[in-house]
């Protein structure tokens, strides 16, 4: 007997918008106030805070409440650093040199940021656990300084000094992944400058081999980690901003990965995502294009490879993107940052 996928060619409904602070430049969706429903967490680069969009139901959100921060803040993450269950933000406060930790108090609400030195314009941020003490650690790209730096969680949501480790020239974005298969944490990093990917590969207790690189397309903007081929083991997505694709390296085992295979996407790709948006079991990519105003979708149609981008309208000049089930229907929604109009819009799937 055959079975029958029905595959959906438009999946994603017209964004419903909501106004942020001035020039949203990086979101995160999450559960802060533990309803169950993800919220939206957003860094207003221009405003110099972070906002917070509790969801009220049915994917829809209220009216954003604002955090301070430093000058600029660039990229956000949003994870439990303090280990009470409850999810923080973390913040690289790219005009002054930092990152900030505004751990969460209850109901979604944060306290006011403790921060922390880093090198130069700091422009990415994530929190993962990298020397297995099951506390997340803080990875961060310094972009004038050629380096990213670890500061490792020392216990209740507080972080030691940054270690540092050098990149190409002008890494912009960071993702983690377990890359050789050896169950510790390795830092993958975009170096706008040298139009290449940096692997940096855990050691052991946190530490990292210096980087090897492999060639993407012209000014890459956003890298994802992904098993997009379904061998279990996870391959790395670039957008490459002034190629106008997305740069697809397939891990080919122990940590390395294949040249790239481009696929083209509308006008200056800035942030990509991965997730499986029409729920057939592989992830898809999706992209945000600066220039074009517009995010794509392009649907994974086996062993990593991907359809032409099918394209839906945003706000002016989108900078961020994420995927997730805003309205609880087993279906991952798009959010995007539309930085020019200082609102973020959401895409409800209806596939």
């Amino acid at each position: 007997m055959q079975s029958f996928v029905t595959q959906c060619s438009i999946i994603f409904t017209g964004q419903t918008t909501y106004s942020t602070g001035s020039n949203p430049g990086s979101l995160h969706a999450v559960d802060v106030n533990g309803d169950g429903k993800p919220d939206i967490i957003v860094a207003n680069t221009d405003s110099n805070n972070v906002g917070v969009l509790l969801n009220t139901g049915n994917g829809a959100f209220s009216a954003q409440a604002t955090y301070s921060t430093d000058f600029s803040p660039k990229s956000l993450d949003a994870v439990d650093v303090d280990g009470d269950g409850k999810p923080d933000i973390i913040v690289v406060n790219y005009g002054s040199n930092n990152a900030g930790v505004l751990l969460n108090t209850g109901n979604g609400t944060f306290s006011p940021q403790t921060t922390y030195s880093t090198s130069n314009a700091p422009n990415s941020v994530v929190a993962v656990d990298v020397n297995g003490d099951g506390k997340p650690d803080i990875i961060v790209v310094n972009s004038d300084s050629n380096n990213v730096g670890v500061l490792f969680n020392i216990g209740s949501g507080t972080f030691a000094a940054q270690t540092t480790y050098s990149t190409a020239t002008l890494p912009v974005e960071v993702a983690t992944a377990d890359v050789n298969g050896d169950n510790k944490t390795d830092i993958i990093v975009v170096n706008f400058g040298s139009d290449n990917v940096g692997v940096l590969l855990n050691t052991g207790n946190g530490t990292f081999s210096a980087q090897t690189t492999y060639s993407t397309g012209s000014w890459p903007t956003s890298v994802v980690a992904a098993d997009v081929n379904g061998d279990g083991k996870p391959d790395i997505i670039v957008a490459n901003f002034l190629s106008n694709n997305v740069g697809v390296l397939l891990n080919i085992g122990n940590g390395t990965f294949s040249a790239q295979t481009a696929y083209l996407t509308s006008t200056s790709p800035y942030e990509a995502t991965a997730a499986d948006v029409n729920g057939d079991g592989k992830p898809d990519i999706i992209v945000v294009n600066y220039v074009s105003n517009n995010v794509d979708v392009l649907f994974n149609i086996g062993n990593g490879t991907f359809a032409t981008p099918t394209t839906y309208s945003t706000g002016s000049s989108p900078t961020s993107v994420v995927a997730a089930d805003v309205n609880g229907d087993g279906k991952l929604d798009i959010i995007v940052a539309n930085y020019d109009p200082n609102e973020v819009g959401v895409f409800l799937n209806y596939c």
